[in-house]
């Protein structure tokens, strides 16, 4: 780097840039870019939170909900003025992740400003897209099928946190109806248990990392390829030493095995927290969703974890009004969360996806009734989640601190728990700076959506790299 502080890469200058950034989406889309900003950054970009003064705008994108999709499409549109006008820079726009994987070439030919657009496997390319861009091409389109697989340990950029995401396997090959992943991220292909496990070690030792989030479309499906398993590799990862909490997502119910429910019983550091999709409480609904389960083997499954693990909570998935879905079929799955008692789930009406099967299925649903189906849902679920959550008030409770808010002048600290729930609390002092300590709280009240709590213990910071 010269002293100005420009960087020479190949026969181009990289002078200090600056990249905003917005994510949609899964967890893997936020771990997909925690590693172009692992590339960006060796290209002497720095970044940033205001679009304004960016010079390279990049947008990661999920097709599998329709609201994000809107959002992207109108957020996209907006930056066409920050590439009019400008003298001083030239302002770069990309596109990565699902939505780009599938219409990745057209929306280069519809949105003129859009400099280029790459696929969800293309993301290691990013470096040699810019050097294209910077080298004088109009538009660069990479897409998955033109890349090799790679999951690049060098990439598993934490910055700052000892916290870090691994993926394990991508893809899925359960073709639920509803469902773009096959179509966007591929079939499934896992990586070899050996190298996740180097992975962890070297992320423990060389960064700090105590907090491991496993990530795949459906990690129970780790390892089948190569006659391995989801719960091996856990086992192994359970070994290392530093590691303090292991977590992951997402989780097929058709693919979870007794061996790893079991696990969920003994593992000394994998989290009480499951999150577990069952979409529907109904039968005929799972059919016609291509979920290859019944409620009621969802509901064994759920039975088994909570005889091996008493302390487990559950999270899930519910989609409201999938084509045709009856008052009776809704009312199926309202009972069902009556039965499982959920901590908390994640829940949307349905939108039909482009070229999957439920797009094709005759629906008389109204989108008034689907929303209308869906506040009751959640309104439901919600009083679930404040009684059982009531029974908290009063327990102990180990968290890693996150980040504080202020709010009416007063600063109060945010951490999870080992199962997932949010705590706040006030610090002793305004002065003590508690992120990333872990932390012994005392739970002195507790709602639907969140707890507080009063410091018992701190544990002190963990080691960053």
């Amino acid at each position: 780097m010269s002293s100005d502080g420009v960087k020479k890469v190949g026969n181009l200058s990289f002078p200090p840039r600056k990249v905003w950034v917005k994510t949609f989406g899964c967890q893997m889309n936020y771990h997909d870019t925690q590693r172009l900003f692992s590339h960006l950054q060796k290209l002497n970009f720095t970044q940033t939170s205001n679009k304004e003064e960016a010079n390279l705008i990049l947008f990661n994108t999920c097709a599998v909900r329709d609201l994000a999709n809107l959002k992207f499409y109108s957020q996209l549109g907006e930056v066409k003025h920050l590439k009019k006008g400008v003298k001083d820079k030239n302002v770069v726009v990309g596109v990565g992740g699902c939505v780009s994987q599938i219409e990745g070439e057209e929306l280069l030919k519809k949105y003129a400003h859009l400099n280029f657009a790459f696929g969800t496997d293309a993301i290691d390319q990013i470096s040699d897209i810019l050097y294209r861009i910077y080298s004088g091409e109009d538009k660069v389109f990479i897409n998955s099928w033109d890349t090799q697989d790679n999951y690049s340990i060098e990439t598993k950029i934490t910055h700052g946190s000892p916290q870090a995401f691994v993926n394990i396997i991508k893809g899925c090959n359960n073709f639920c109806s509803y469902c773009i992943v096959p179509y966007t991220r591929g079939r499934e292909k896992s990586r070899r248990l050996k190298e996740v496990v180097e992975d962890v070690k070297g992320l423990v030792k060389n960064k700090g990392i105590q907090e491991v989030t496993l990530l795949g479309q459906n990690v129970n499906s780790f390892g089948k390829e190569h006659d391995e398993s989801f719960c091996d590799l856990l086992k192994q990862l359970d070994q290392i030493e530093g590691l303090e909490l292991i977590r992951y997502t997402t989780s097929h119910p058709y693919d979870l095995s007794d061996d790893l429910i079991a696990h969920h019983g003994s593992a000394s550091k994998l989290s009480n927290h499951l999150h577990l999709p069952v979409q529907s409480g109904s039968n005929t609904v799972l059919k016609r969703m291509n979920r290859k389960y019944t409620a009621d083997h969802y509901l064994n499954l759920v039975a088994k974890l909570k005889n091996a693990n008493p302390e487990i909570v559950l999270s899930t998935d519910i989609i409201v009004g999938f084509p045709d879905e009856s008052e009776q079929e809704y009312q199926q799955t309202i009972e069902l969360l009556d039965k499982v008692q959920f901590d908390f789930i994640y829940s949307y009406k349905f939108s039909p996806r482009a070229n999957t099967q439920a797009s094709k299925m005759e629906d008389g649903l109204s989108d008034e009734l689907r929303s209308k189906r869906l506040r009751s849902l959640q309104l439901h679920q919600l009083k679930i989640q404040e009684k059982n959550r009531k029974q908290l008030v009063g327990q102990q409770k180990r968290v890693l601190v996150e980040k504080f808010n202020v709010k009416n002048g007063e600063k109060k600290w945010m951490g999870r728990t080992n199962c997932n729930r949010i705590v706040h609390f006030l610090p002793e002092t305004q002065e003590t700076d508690y992120q990333w300590h872990w932390v012994e709280l005392k739970i002195t009240q507790a709602t639907a959506l969140s707890c507080q709590g009063t410091i018992v213990l701190d544990h002190g910071t963990t080691v960053v790299s």
